[in-house]
């Protein structure tokens, strides 16, 4: 119990100090507050940089020419462009000069540049090789490293889009291409359908034909067969005719030769008949064939051969012809004489016998009427098998034509060439590879981040040195010298260690860290320019607001640290935190190590440095105006920190 008696009594000891310096409180307030308005400061000027990338200002140069492809122009950095503007990604400006968009992103006025070559779409469309197409983007990575990666970022879904846009075009052409392509099958389709109602045509057609044919065929034998009987028959009855005329008849047979003489004479007369009859009917049958001969010519396949037949035919049919006619000449001799002979039948009597006996022998000659009547249906049978055969041969027409229809269709509905997409498989699937330039390159993150941290080291060291010394007082023997040099005098030796501990940041960074530093003496003067402004600055603060000033300058760091943009762009940054960047000496301190580090911002690090140097002029204005020396004796002019 005592034990804690004790601690409560040392706190009330410690707790009387705010009733002995009220100024303690304020003082205890601030530093309760600072800590949570550092966050607040910092945390609200990164809060969402995302969602103010718009406010990035970024460059396109749209040098590309298109390209005719496929029998359409494609002008893909024109719709690229389009795009862009309308996502709104980053804060787009158009230009059509290469030079000049570099030349901005090199001094800092532009985050990068995208720069689309003039035959881009030449490249990226036809898909010939991967990557072909490509696109530049300009970036410089010492103007702000952060920024860099944002383009580097941006490049990778830049090409990632295109490439995805291209392939949707690609697709869109494959399945119009599939549309037509089921559009002629359809077309096709009917055509197979016509070629195969021609097919069937043409089948039944020629099976008639064949029918015709054969028919055709039987009756050309039967007729020849009859003509075969009567040439035979002719013949006997000249040989019977020729034993009548030799053997006369005798005249008690007068009668007789008389009565056989008058039905000899009426039985020439039917024969003139029927030769008539037959010789006509042998002119039908060579018109017939030579009919037949000219329509079946064009028959596929048995074509030649039935017409070959048919000008046999047509040649029998002739020689028929002539014979009948050169018969029914003889025979109408033959009636003259039989009339003759009926007239001189008194003169025949001797050879009536002979005569009975000849007309008896060409009686057996001459055919019976049933092969006469076999003749006839022959005859007929050859007219009906050509007609069959010519309703056979008008089908087989119409089939034909069916035929050439529907292969023209066939043919119309296919497609003249194959019209492919060309190109390689890796091509086509990704034709587009932007291409990364970077200007004021930074070896690695550290290096990156170096001069945002580089600074603040310096501005650290000024503070702490203000810690050591206190900056309101003077030994009593200064109150005798001249106004004028005692602040020059008070900062002679502070400036001289806050030099050396930028010299020592310098030194640090080129050969302990060992980052590449671009131009080590620029990087050097300005860190000095620096850490002597920052000095002068919190000399003002605290000769103007005491001890509190200091706690004054810790705020205008943390205050600075999130306007300079020394980690993102100042752009990704609330408005007041915008408004503010160009008017504090941080952010040209920054800007000064990234022109003498990397050669960022065109290497144009003195007029950084000159910047500085006027806000650290201002500042030692104001300090050698505000505020009142105080002056101790020897004993008491001693550091600020009990060591």
């Amino acid at each position: 119990m005592r034990l804690f008696r004790d601690v409560w009594s040392i706190a009330a000891m410690e707790a009387g100090l705010f009733r002995r310096f009220p100024k303690l409180r304020l003082s205890v307030l601030g530093i309760v507050l600072i800590p949570a308005l550092y966050a607040l400061i910092y945390l609200s000027a990164v809060w969402d940089p995302s969602s103010r990338t718009a406010a990035l200002p970024a460059l396109i140069v749209n040098l590309d020419q298109g390209i005719d492809y496929k029998g359409q122009h494609v002008d893909l950095g024109d719709e690229l462009v389009k795009t862009l503007q309308a996502r709104r990604m980053f804060g787009f400006t158009e230009t059509a000069d290469e030079e000049s968009a570099r030349r901005d992103v090199r001094a800092g006025r532009s985050l990068f540049a995208l720069i689309i070559p003039a035959d881009f779409s030449a490249h990226a469309v036809p898909g010939e090789q991967a990557g072909g197409g490509k696109l530049v983007v300009y970036a410089s990575e010492g103007n702000n490293y952060t920024g860099a990666g944002f383009a580097r970022r941006f490049a990778g879904e830049l090409g990632h889009q295109v490439n995805e846009t291209l392939n949707e075009k690609r697709w869109a052409l494959v399945l119009g291409a599939s549309a037509g392509a089921a559009d002629s099958m359809s077309r096709l389709r009917d055509g197979v359908g016509k070629l195969q109602d021609g097919a069937h045509v043409l089948r039944d057609g020629l099976q008639q034909a064949d029918r015709g044919a054969r028919q055709l065929a039987t009756g050309q034998g039967t007729l020849d067969a009859g003509i075969g009987q009567v040439t035979g028959g002719m013949k006997q009855l000249g040989a019977g005719i020729r034993t009548m005329d030799a053997r006369k008849p005798a005249p008690q047979d007068l009668q007789a030769l008389k009565s056989g003489a008058s039905q000899l004479s009426a039985g020439h007369a039917e024969l003139s008949t029927g030769l008539a009859q037959l010789e006509a009917g042998s002119q039908k049958l060579s018109e017939g064939a030579l009919h037949m001969k000219e329509e079946t010519q064009s028959i596929p396949l048995v074509g030649g051969k039935v017409s070959a037949g048919a000008q046999q035919l047509a040649g029998g049919a002739d020689q028929l012809t002539q014979g009948l006619r050169s018969a029914r000449q003889g025979q109408a001799k033959l009636q003259d004489g039989a009339q003759a002979l009926d007239k001189g039948v008194t003169a025949l009597t001797d050879g009536m016998g002979a005569l009975s006996a000849g007309i008896g022998t060409m009686a057996s000659a001459l055919p019976p009427d049933a092969k006469l009547d076999a003749l006839a249906d022959g005859g007929h049978a050859a007219h009906k098998g050509s007609q069959d055969l010519s309703h056979g041969i008008t089908q087989l027409a119409d089939g034909s034509r069916q035929l050439a229809g529907g292969l023209d269709l066939l043919s119309a509905s296919l497609p003249a060439h194959i019209d492919t997409l060309g190109g390689t498989a890796k091509g086509l699937a990704v034709s587009v590879q932007p291409e990364i330039q970077i200007d004021a390159p930074v070896a690695n993150n550290g290096s990156g981040f170096a001069p945002n941290f580089l600074p603040v080291a310096v501005w650290l060291g000024a503070v702490m040195t203000t810690f050591i010394f206190h900056l309101r007082m003077l030994p009593g023997a200064a109150a005798t010298l001249s106004p004028v040099a005692r602040l020059p005098g008070k900062l002679v030796l502070l400036g001289g260690i806050v030099t050396v501990q930028a010299l020592v940041v310098v030194m640090m960074a080129a050969f302990l860290l060992q980052m590449h530093i671009l131009n080590l003496p620029g990087l050097a003067l300005t860190l000095v320019t620096a850490a002597l402004t920052f000095l002068l600055i919190i000399m003002a603060l605290v000769r103007a607001f005491g001890d509190a000033g200091k706690a004054v300058a810790l705020i205008l760091l943390i205050l600075q640290l999130s306007s300079a943009g020394g980690v993102v762009p100042i752009e990704l940054s609330s408005e007041f935190f915008r408004s503010i960047n160009p008017w504090l000496p941080f952010t040209w301190v920054v800007r000064g190590v990234r022109a003498s580090m990397f050669g960022a911002f065109d290497s144009q690090w003195l007029q950084s440095v000159g910047v500085v140097m006027l806000f650290g002029l201002g500042a030692f204005v104001v300090a050698s105006v505000v505020g009142r020396w105080r002056f101790v004796d020897e004993a008491a002019h001693r550091p600020a920190l009990d060591i």
